[in-house]
């Protein structure tokens, strides 16, 4: 930036501060109007414009022009947002606040809670996948409620630069336990930590809390129900272990599967887009003459539905193993498609999902870069620069897990399995020798 310029800014800057739009306007627009102004500087002259254009469309104008220069540019991101009203003003915090969990109410009112009961025989009523519809358990009486309501509804993707800035985005659930009035027999009910949906263990009657916390958090978009019942489940997990190479001999003698239940855990799914571009010294030439010369590119990032786990209560390293969920299967959430099941509140934040996100594209990106684009080449001093990727949207949806768990010579391995797919993953007792061929030739 030249002297002239930076001068020039600093004064537009400093006038749109102290509200003197006249002068803001003369200086700013004169940084744009210089031969001498680099992007960057454009980019910030049209953003402090943005503050003191009073007309929407002048506003709007000056933030697409920003968006020209610097897609990612969060603070003319959040201006459209409020512009488009996605966002309110008054819910943007402050970023370098501490953020704070939501305590959840030790016992929800039950107005909150939802019971699910036949009203023809005052049977349990569950959803049933398959049928798309809630039935009872025992005299097979069906409720099309839920598919009435789904009909023509769309699972929607949410603007990622108008939730941001909110304090939604920021927060979570505190692990704790809550208890309910069971609305059939009167017996309490004890929910796990960050959990929302319950059975009485006396008269078995399903529960789920439909509001509470929902004003604080986000709420789920959809949900993609479970495609088969617990003995399927088993039937994969079997499978699983009958595959498995190099393990003990006696394992499927010795190995019984316990603790077999289904469970919808939260999930963050990210749609993100643009460059990774890269910079590096690429060696040219032969014998005497090799020289090393500086070489640019750039890798095109897309990742659609991308999904980010947004719990803690499963083993990290199985639950990435299980991300082969087809997202297009993805019907609109609704409480009606969680009865007689588990399921759990996020405890993984949005802004910590969104990073996560961000690394995993990058990492991909990267490893093309160096297998494909530079594959061929003797490299050095390879570095990259990921400001161009950006998450355009976001969804939080619950995604069906078998949890189970097998016992072998004493020792616990939990195991879990994809409630769409049947993928199962999970750990396999092996000794030294044994976890060596694994790893060399494959365990599955």
């Amino acid at each position: 930036m030249s002297e002239s310029v930076r001068d020039l800014l600093t004064r537009g800057i400093a006038a749109a501060k102290a509200n003197d739009k006249d002068e803001a306007r003369f200086f700013l627009e004169w940084v744009l109007r210089n031969p001498d102004s680099s992007m960057d500087d454009q980019a910030k002259a049209w953003l402090w414009l943005s503050q003191i254009r009073d007309a929407p469309t002048e506003k709007r104008e000056c933030l697409e022009n920003v968006l020209a220069i610097d897609p990612q540019n969060p603070l003319a991101r959040r201006g459209l947002a409020i512009l488009d009203g996605k966002l309110k003003p008054e819910d943007v915090v402050d970023p370098h606040a501490a953020a704070q969990p939501v305590a959840p109410a030790p016992a929800p009112p039950s107005a909150d809670v939802k019971r699910y009961v036949c009203p023809k025989c005052g049977g349990k009523l569950s959803f049933a996948a398959d049928k798309r519809a809630l039935t009872c358990n025992y005299c097979g009486h069906q409720l099309w409620e839920y598919e009435a309501i789904q009909e023509g509804a769309l699972v929607r993707e949410q603007d990622f630069a108008a939730t941001l800035p909110t304090a939604q985005a920021h927060r979570w659930q505190l692990a704790s336990a809550r208890t309910l009035a069971c609305q059939s027999c009167g017996a309490t009910i004890t929910l796990p930590p960050v959990n929302i949906a319950a059975a009485c263990p006396f008269c078995g009657s399903a529960h789920v809390i439909t509001a509470t916390e929902s004003r604080e958090l986000i709420r789920p978009e959809g949900v993609l129900p479970f495609q088969f019942d617990a003995k399927m489940a088993t039937q994969h997990i079997r499978r699983w272990l009958d595959k498995q190479r190099f393990r003990p001999d006696d394992l499927d003698k010795r190995s019984a599967i316990t603790n077999l239940h289904g469970v919808y855990l939260p999930f963050w799914t990210f749609d993100l887009g643009g460059e990774v571009k890269w910079h590096a010294l690429v060696e040219e030439g032969s014998g005497n003459s090799r020289n090393w010369v500086p070489r640019n590119g750039g890798d095109i990032v897309y990742a659609n539905d991308l999904l980010v786990a947004g719990s803690h209560s499963l083993p990290k390293d199985l639950i990435d193993r299980l991300t082969d969920f087809d997202t297009s299967a993805l019907v609109p959430y609704s409480t009606d498609a969680l009865a007689d099941w588990s399921a759990e509140i996020y405890q993984v934040t949005l802004s910590d999902a969104s990073l996560v996100a961000r690394r995993r594209a990058l990492d991909e990106s990267k490893e093309h870069i160096r297998d494909r684009t530079l594959g061929s080449e003797n490299v050095r001093d390879l570095t990259f620069n990921s400001l161009g990727v950006i998450v355009e949207s976001f969804k939080l949806v619950l995604l069906p897990v078998w949890v189970s768990s097998y016992t072998y010579k004493g020792r616990r391995y939990p195991l879990i399995a994809n409630g769409q797919t049947g993928k199962v993953a999970g750990n396999v007792p092996r000794s030294g020798f044994q976890k060596l061929m694994a790893g060399l030739f494959g365990g599955d």
